[in-house]
């Protein structure tokens, strides 16, 4: 078998990247694996949990929005959509992925740092493995969300049929995001821990369990709704909320800076890390 060595000098050269990860498939299906099974192989109710997280934490908000602060929170943009568990559940799932990926993927070089340090591979596949892993996740939830939307009386269409093109736009900006962060917490433990904050912060400023609609009707400046537009998930959370429930194309004012932002995420992420990556094994 013929093994193809680089030098360091060639190892940073960005267009590499994707003939190195074509030749590192076979590693990349074995890191996803690996990770379901660390995940699942001794949990008792195996892939039910992926089930039960998304359902367990969209019963929970629903009934501290719907009955705890149902004075406060009954505006029309929550009562004349569909219904609010529905509507949580699919912000919901989207959400947990990106969380998820990111989560994972920032201490994911580290993690395996015996395997960064002993053997000679594209090193990308690592983070990009894990952000792979939660789309079993998503997969179990998108179902879960399609069964709940018809249990409460809602209809389907072919529309659904662009829901993979705007993920597509979501996962290229979370490998991109995955691996600046990857490289970054290999020289810089605390961003394990900046991580985990910012995606608590990301949570409530994107809209997960309220419309794009009441940030745009809230009466604050226009800078603050400008800022909050920001998010590229605020405009991708929207477009799959458009698909599944409106049954229609996703607005395409709403995709293009989520666009931007994926574009320029992957490439500066994927540049960053090819540089970095020859000397990563000296840091860990």
């Amino acid at each position: 078998m013929n093994t193809v060595v680089y030098d360091s000098r060639e190892e940073r050269k960005l267009h590499r990247l994707i003939l190195d990860l074509v030749r590192a498939r076979e590693l990349l299906l074995d890191l996803v694996w690996k990770d379901l099974r660390v995940r699942y192989r001794y949990a008792a109710m195996g892939f039910l949990w992926a089930v039960i997280e998304p359902l367990a934490f969209t019963v929970i908000l629903t009934f501290i929005f719907t009955f705890v602060f149902a004075d406060r929170t009954a505006p029309a943009q929550l009562t004349d959509g569909p219904p609010f568990a529905v509507m949580l559940l699919c912000g919901l799932i989207f959400w947990q992925c990106l969380s998820a990926s990111l989560a994972t993927a920032t201490t994911s070089m580290v993690t395996n740092k015996n395997l960064v340090t002993k053997v000679r591979f594209a090193r990308e596949v690592i983070p990009i493995a894990a952000c792979c892993m939660p789309l079993v996740q998503l997969a179990i939830g998108f179902i879960l969300l399609l069964a709940t939307h018809l249990a409460f009386g809602g209809s389907v269409g072919g529309t659904l049929l662009f829901i993979p093109m705007v993920f597509i736009v979501q996962f290229v900006l979370t490998i991109g995001a995955a691996l600046f962060l990857a490289c970054a917490h290999v020289h810089y433990r605390d961003v394990g821990s900046l991580i985990s904050v910012l995606l608590i912060l990301g949570f409530y400023a994107s809209p997960v369990f309220y419309p794009l609609e009441m940030v745009r009707g809230a009466r604050v400046p226009q800078w603050i709704v400008t800022a909050y537009m920001a998010n590229p998930m605020a405009g991708l959370l929207t477009c799959y909320r458009q698909i599944v429930f409106e049954q229609r194309l996703p607005d395409m004012s709403l995709l293009v800076w989520p666009c931007i932002c994926a574009a320029l995420a992957f490439l500066f992420g994927a540049l960053l890390f090819r540089r970095l990556a020859p000397t990563m094994s000296d840091y860990l």
